[in-house]
């Protein structure tokens, strides 16, 4: 794993991190709703909880796509991460639809960095220009919040309809804010000559991370300490584990729900 060209251990470590808060979080979540655990998801910490880890993701994939173009990635690379971040996107819209039906997910995180994937695209190495953007994009998902619509067709922007609860929702607005803050970071880094761009990226190389593909190298970092990998190799695997894991959890809950009622 240490010599895989053009990734950072310890950016994969950062999404490790958020790849095992999200299982959690889920494993909380699911067993609430098959009735092993009593607890609040919707106030205080355990509404906070969820928010921190998703725009966790997003700031990272944007700190990657900034990464990406700066190592000369074109537009057509980022039009094939999009679509392959979209089919499973796609797959989850489709089995939700028949798991919960009003609930259904047609616009989670996955939709989100897909779409984020191309609409970054002319803030990357700009990063005043990005930063900007994106609290515009947040102060707007913020003043959308509290309204309710009555047509569902611009939900996925943030105009959001009364009566929707889908159970993975991320609109653009404000959510596109947190990989534009991501972006900016990394390119304020760039800048500062903090990291290493790293090699050149491979038009359309594939990447098995939610948050991004290929990262900056680890050049001029120390190394990671051997407790540390295992997160980078989870991370590095994160859309893996994000497809797996919940139809594990909710079997496991189910196993669970039949054995506590006998």
């Amino acid at each position: 794993m240490s010599g895989t060209p053009g990734r950072s251990l310890h950016l994969d470590a950062i999404r490790g991190v958020l790849v095992i808060l999200m299982v959690v979080y889920h494993a909380a979540y699911i067993s609430v709703m098959a009735g092993l655990a009593h607890i609040d998801l919707y106030q205080g910490f355990w509404w906070i909880f969820p928010r921190t880890i998703a725009a966790g993701f997003i700031a990272v994939s944007g700190w990657s796509l900034a990464g990406k173009k700066a190592r000369g990635g074109s537009l057509q690379a980022f039009a094939l991460r999009a679509g392959r971040l979209a089919v499973p996107a796609l797959a989850i819209t489709a089995i939700s639809a028949v798991m919960f039906r009003t609930g259904f997910v047609f616009f989670g995180i996955l939709h989100l960095l897909a779409v984020a994937s191309i609409l970054a695209w002319p803030f990357l190495g700009r990063p005043l220009f990005s930063l900007a953007a994106g609290l515009a994009v947040f102060a707007s998902g913020l003043a959308l919040g509290n309204l309710r619509f009555d047509w569902p067709y611009l939900a996925w922007l943030g105009l959001r309809p009364a009566g929707l609860y889908p159970v993975d929702y991320l609109p653009l607005l404000p959510w596109l804010a947190w990989c534009l803050f991501g972006a900016a970071a990394k390119d304020l880094a760039l800048r500062q000559g903090l990291g290493n761009t790293g090699r050149p990226d491979i038009p359309g190389s594939r990447s098995d991370s939610i948050a991004g593909g290929r990262s900056d190298s680890d050049a001029g970092w120390p190394s990671l300490t051997s407790t540390l990998k295992p997160l980078a190799f989870a991370g590095r695997y994160s859309l893996t584990i994000y497809l797996t894991h919940l139809p594990a959890l909710y079997g496991l809950a189910s196993l669970l729900s039949l054995l506590t009622r006998n």
